[in-house]
Parts: structure tokens; sequence; C-alpha cells
């Protein structure tokens, strides 16, 4: 037997994906499902109604969705309270349903995300019958408990990552996408009047790599801790990145030429986008070459590692600081505009408003 075939055989548990699927595949087929369709329908109809004489009077995004400062010509747009969704007392908030009457709200998993059922968003979904809500999960690769819920409590629902797809078109027929993470934390005039301190700073040749660890992502976890046994600018952080000012999260971004990404599971994370916005050049792995998102990314903008790289890295290193410096200002300043152009989150809320244009007949100013 060869060493590939060998290898397969003596996986663990190497029937659980089968076994599992054919329990969902069972599970799915639920009469229930057609049910929840039909009410959802139903709203969508009557959504569809109500905006063919009534105009949008603004688009909210949760807090978690303000960084990058999205606007419209011609529209209004805002950006929602922390936990405003977590007051569940239908009569203490009215003042908030009256707030997203004729709007569009545009809601993250993370803003969303209450421990106690029924979650309150539920309450604001079910009463405000003349918005359209959309959510746009960038955890539907693992999180299936929130995201089942969104899905079901969404007029639009757009995943970011590829996983799991079939089953959550079950909890709502009208999924978009995926529409995929992007550059969310730096609004893109900021990112453009910072373009010039991106080609007048030095950079490291140490690739930036500081990851938040999630302990049931032993095998991520495990890549991360091989990595920081030779690069000390990769390894294990906080959750405190965010607190830190925009100029200074920037400036740790484009101090650096290289950007070396772990992903949790497979799916494409924000910060291949925010390498590129800063000029950087992001280090992803073989097994995403090939993704619609990745595979569109031009090859002197990228670079790929595989196993054996994780285990010694400094020829890959060496490779991606001569591919940097053989560029220099000019392609420094091409992934900026590149990341700006196409995977700023302004490009994903368009995407999501095409949506809503020909499934409600909402037709926006500008979008």
């Amino acid at each position: 037997m060869n060493l590939v075939s060998g290898t397969y055989y003596s996986l663990p548990r190497r029937n659980l994906a089968p076994t599992q699927m054919a329990e969902l595949i069972e599970a799915t087929q639920a009469e229930g499902f057609f049910h929840l369709a039909a009410a959802k329908d139903s709203r969508v109809k009557a959504l569809r109604q109500h905006f063919s004489t009534t105009p949008v009077r603004k688009i909210w995004f949760s807090n978690n969705l303000g960084g990058f400062a999205f606007s419209l010509p011609g529209v209004e747009t805002g950006v929602l309270d922390k936990d405003f969704f977590s007051e569940p007392d239908l009569h203490a908030n009215a003042a908030k349903r009256a707030l997203l009457a004729d709007c569009i709200v545009i809601s993250n998993n993370n803003d969303l995300a209450a421990q106690v059922e029924p979650n309150p968003f539920s309450l604001f979904y079910g009463a405000c019958d003349t918005t359209v809500f959309i959510a746009w999960d960038w955890d539907n690769h693992h999180w299936l408990d929130l995201s089942t819920f969104l899905a079901a409590h969404s007029d639009l629902y757009a995943p970011a990552h590829h996983e799991n797809l079939y089953l959550l078109s079950r909890y709502n027929w009208l999924t978009c996408g995926p529409v995929y993470c992007a550059t969310v934390q730096w609004p893109r005039s900021y990112l453009a009047d910072k373009l010039g301190a991106m080609l007048a700073t030095a950079r490291s040749n140490d690739p930036l790599g500081k990851h938040i660890p999630y302990g049931q992502f032993a095998f991520r976890m495990r890549v991360v801790s091989t990595l920081s046994q030779s690069i000390a600018s990769i390894g294990f952080s906080d959750r405190n990145f965010h607190n830190r000012s925009r100029d200074d999260r920037a400036q740790e971004w484009y101090s650096h030429k290289l950007h070396w990404i772990v992903p949790v599971l497979n799916d494409v994370p924000i910060r291949i986008f925010d390498a590129l916005a800063t000029g950087g050049i992001p280090v992803v792995p073989e097994s995403m070459r090939l993704l619609p998102c990745v595979a569109t990314i031009p090859r002197e903008h990228i670079l790929f590692y595989g196993p054996m790289d994780i285990v010694e890295p400094g020829a890959l290193i060496a490779r991606g600081n001569a591919l940097f410096d053989a560029g220099g200002a000019e392609q420094i300043a091409a992934r900026h505009r590149y990341a700006l152009e196409q995977h700023h989150g302004d490009t994903r809320v368009r995407q999501m408003l095409a949506a809503v244009r020909e499934v409600f007949g909402i037709a926006l100013p500008g979008a």
C-alpha cells in the first residue's frame, strides 16, 4: 500500500463524515422546514408589497460593522449602539422598533450572539414587519447554533464561507453568497489617506501573524505554536487588538512585508484583505489556493505555504521578502488599490444590496 493510502486508511474515525452527512440529510427532510419556508415567504411577500410604495428611509448597520463607514449617495446610513438588540422587553423598546421601521438592517453575527433563549433579536425580527433584515454571518463554518438561528431570523441570509450552505438554505431559501469577509476595520478613505505612510515605512522581514487562540481548533493552535518557535512575530494574541486606536492597528499591519495567516478551518479570513489593503503580502495555506475568492487574487500579491513550510518556514519567508522587495513601492500601491477596489467592506455591502434589489424590488441610488 502506498504512503497516501496507508495514511488515509489509518485516519481516526474515517467514517464520521459520511455518517454525519446521512444524518444531516435525514434531519433536513422534516416537514417543519417547509412550514418555516412558507412562513418566511409570507413575510418576504409582505415586505415586497410594502416597499413597492414606501422608500427605504435608512440603512442601519449593527455595531460590529461600523468600522468601515459605509456610505451611499442619497441614502442615509447609521450604526446601531452596541447591544441594541439585547432588550427583550418589547414594551420597553418601542422606540427602538420605530427607529427601524421602513429601513434595511445589516447585522453581523457577533452583534447577535446573546446567551439567552429566546434570543432577543427574534423579538425584533417578529415585531419589525416593515424592516428588511440582512444577516452577514462571519462564522457559518463552525458556529452552527447561531448560524441556523440567523438564517431563520433574517430576510436575506449572507454566509461568509462555503461550509454548510445546504444546511443553512433549509433555514432560509434566500441565502446569498457566500459574501466573503472583507476589510472592515478601516474606512476606505482612511486607508487611501494612509498610502503615503505605507510607502514610507520601513518594514520588518519577519512575517506578522498574531492569532487569537481558540482551544477547540487544536490543529490551528499547533500550527501557530510551531511557527512561533522560529518566528517571534507569529504567535498568540489577546482580544485587545480592536481596543487599540485605528492608527496603532494600521501601523502594526504596514510595518511588515508579509502576513502569515492560519485560518480557523479552511475559511477565507478577514486578515487576507487587511494584509493587502495595507500593502503587504498574505501567506496562506495551499488548501485555499483554488477557492473562488482566493483564486482571483493576482499571484504577485499572495504566497501559499504547504505542510513542510510550517516546520521549516525560512525558505518561503525569504522568497516572500524577495517578492516584496522586487515589487517595491509600485506593488505596495497595487496591492492596496486592489484590496480597496475588490475586497473592502463597501463591495460586500453592495453585493448584498444587489440581492435586496432583486428579491424585494428595492432599488437604492448608487448601489
